[in-house]
């Protein structure tokens, strides 16, 4: 019989224990119970774009969590997890990215779980119809032998290259990538640098571009690439044999130290980075993550779905989660996972939502275009093709090689004449010489060449389009209403938009970083030039016609000195203008300063960015202030002649 002074004693122990229980569930229940948010990357290619919207959706609807994506580029959001300034990233792959490695050593990040099962696979890789054909297009092989790695020496005429036409062209890793550097060191390891050139697209984007356009019209092409990718699960790739893999060859390839052998690419691990600081407090979460794997077969149709079908990832995360719930309930606990089937009920729309829908039309011009740059690129691709070749080979290509071939010395002797006779002080003159000897002395002066060849090239064409637009313009009245607008888009378009279609009309390299260039520096040029020859002073033209000048003299003669200092300083920003582009150039393939300046933005190497940053700047000082001096008026360049 119980004491029934004990009664009340125990019911309060039966009190707390039942509170212990709900209070166990509950934080079982929620592990975020806190509201500061979790903090997702944001990245933008699709099986990366699935996995983060999948973690997002599992850590709302199942644990409770409160969340945030952070966009930005791959470097800069590793960066942001080494300092937990983020705390997750949903896709990364074992030895791509330098910055996680050295995160993962000094103990800041971690890498969890496997989540595709069997790894990833990447390796060299050519079209299919390359070796077997296409019969039902009429296409018979042009390298029917090539299987190895080995067998690519025999073939380099099949890949020729824009640039050298004498050899063919590897399109390497996007710059930056680990993949990179092991790419280089194989390429040289199997001796192709005497049949290929080692071409760096600049990012994944242009890779991507050079790929598509090249299987749709049908051409060789040979390529590093990985999967699971968008164009693996769109298009049909042979992977070139190379030596078995071989632990000790791959590590001696990717740090340079060791000897270097003959290996196959590791199968990479696809995880999800951490932050340290997540790890620590949030231990469900670690254990949710580890547990997450697809199957491969899943992953391609899923970015099949995302790249053809047109559908968003919170789209295909929403039929994943519908569809395979024995998968993903293995991967949680049941109170998770209940909650996270209880929210995928349908739910009812709500009013606003349901208004805002009905008011605004589902217009998109999306797959329209689409459709159109793929039949362009298809039908008109090859014509295209030729006149990126001639452009490259009687334009880009004898600058660049006169340039290279010219001594350092002569360069920087005729900057310095140019300099002393535009503003005749010798203090000028110093500086500028001795800035451009400052970017030699850096090791940059190809670079420097390279970059002013883009420049020099694309102002001439825009000096030969702009000038006489702008005299048109100038004359016309209705002509200017009609230019307005279109050079106001010119101006304000994002060249990215535009890079796309150029680059697979086009190609990969110098011509469309050339082309993408004028559209975005000649407006200024054919509105200067206008507004000059509109502001000639009227009662000159006037006095100019009394002595019976023809119209072509009174342009010649009369308007086009006259207006000379303002075409002079549309000249000026057009080439200014020009020189911007230089690092969106370099994410095109084209090469120069602003390569280093990508390459040490997506690999944090501030030193070298910074570098190649100080010698653009230099590089846009010494052209402006020359071409400033040139666009003064005679009698103003006599006044500083008689005073020096």
């Amino acid at each position: 019989m119980i004491n029934r002074r004990r009664k009340p004693f125990l019911a309060w122990w039966y009190f707390l224990a039942l509170w212990l229980c709900l209070w166990a569930s509950s934080a079982s229940a929620q592990v975020c119970a806190d509201d500061k948010p979790i903090r997702l990357a944001d990245l933008s290619w699709e099986s990366a774009a699935f996995s983060t919207e999948l973690y997002q959706q599992i850590l709302e609807k199942a644990y409770g969590c409160k969340t945030e994506r952070v966009p930005g580029s791959s470097a800069a959001l590793e960066s942001a997890l080494a300092q937990n300034d983020i705390q997750v990233i949903g896709e990364i792959w074992s030895g791509r990215t330098e910055i996680i490695e050295k995160a993962i050593e000094a103990g800041q990040v971690q890498v969890l779980g496997n989540t595709l099962k069997g790894g990833a696979e990447q390796g060299w890789y050519v079209p299919d119809y390359v070796v077997d054909g296409d019969s039902a297009k009429g296409i018979k092989p042009v390298a029917p032998d090539l299987q190895k790695v080995e067998d690519l020496g025999r073939y380099a005429a099949v890949f020729s290259d824009p640039e050298q036409p004498d050899k063919g062209r590897f399109y390497n890793c996007p710059s930056g990538w680990v993949c990179e550097t092991f790419n280089s060191r194989l390429f040289d390891l199997y001796g192709l640098g005497e049949h290929y050139q080692n071409f760096r697209p600049g990012t994944g984007a242009a890779l991507d571009a050079a790929i598509s356009a090249a299987y749709d019209r049908r051409e060789p092409i040979l390529f590093y690439y990985w999967q699971p990718a968008g164009l693996m699960a769109k298009y049909s790739f042979k992977k070139l044999v190379s030596a078995p893999f071989n632990e000790t060859c791959w590590k001696a390839a990717v740090s340079g130290k060791g000897e270097i052998c003959p290996t196959d690419f590791i199968l990479a691990n696809i995880g999800v980075a951490v932050s340290t600081p997540f790890v620590e407090s949030h231990p469900e979460l670690v254990a949710l993550f580890e547990k997450i794997q697809l199957e491969p077969e899943q992953m391609n149709k899923i970015i099949l779905g995302m790249t053809e079908g047109g559908q968003n990832a919170s789209t295909q995360v929403q039929k994943f989660l519908k569809e395979n719930a024995e998968q993903w309930r293995q991967w949680m606990p049941m109170a998770q996972a209940d909650r996270l089937q209880a929210a995928l009920e349908p739910q009812s729309i709500q009013p606003v939502a349901a208004a805002q829908s009905r008011f605004f039309p589902e217009w998109s011009a999306a797959d329209w275009v689409n459709r159109q740059l793929l039949v362009a690129v298809q039908d008109w691709g090859t014509g295209f093709r030729q006149i990126s070749s001639w452009i490259l080979t009687y334009a880009i290509l004898p600058v660049e090689r006169v340039l290279q071939q010219v001594s350092a010395w002569a360069i920087l002797a005729l900057t310095g004449l140019l300099a002393w006779w535009g503003q005749r002080r010798f203090l000028p003159v110093l500086l500028y010489v001795g800035g451009l000897y400052l970017i030699g002395a850096m090791g940059l002066w190809d670079k420097l060449m390279q970059t002013f060849t883009l420049v020099l090239v694309a102002t001439v064409f825009s000096v030969l389009i702009g000038v006489p637009v702008g005299i048109l313009s100038a004359r016309s009245r209705l002509l200017r209403k009609v230019l307005t607008p279109v050079l106001d888009v010119m101006q304000t378009m994002p060249s990215f938009v535009y890079l796309i279609p150029v680059l697979m009309l086009f190609g990969l390299g110098k011509v469309p970083a050339v082309l993408a260039t004028v559209v975005y520096a000649v407006p200024p040029l054919i509105r200067l030039t206008s507004l000059g020859l509109q502001q000639v002073d009227k009662h000159v033209m006037e006095a100019a016609q009394a002595y019976g000048v023809t119209r072509w003299q009174m342009l010649i003669k009369v308007t086009l000195p006259l207006a000379r200092p303002s075409i002079m300083a549309g000249i000026n920003q057009t080439t200014m203008m020009a020189l911007s582009m230089v690092v969106v150039a370099s994410m095109i393939g084209a090469q120069g300063l602003g390569e280093d300046v990508l390459a040490g933005i997506q690999t944090l190497d501030i030193g070298r960015g910074l570098q190649a940053g100080v010698a653009i700047v230099i590089l846009a000082i010494v052209i402006d202030r020359i071409s400033q001096s040139f666009g003064r008026s005679q009698r103003h360049r006599r006044k500083v002649r008689r005073q020096a």
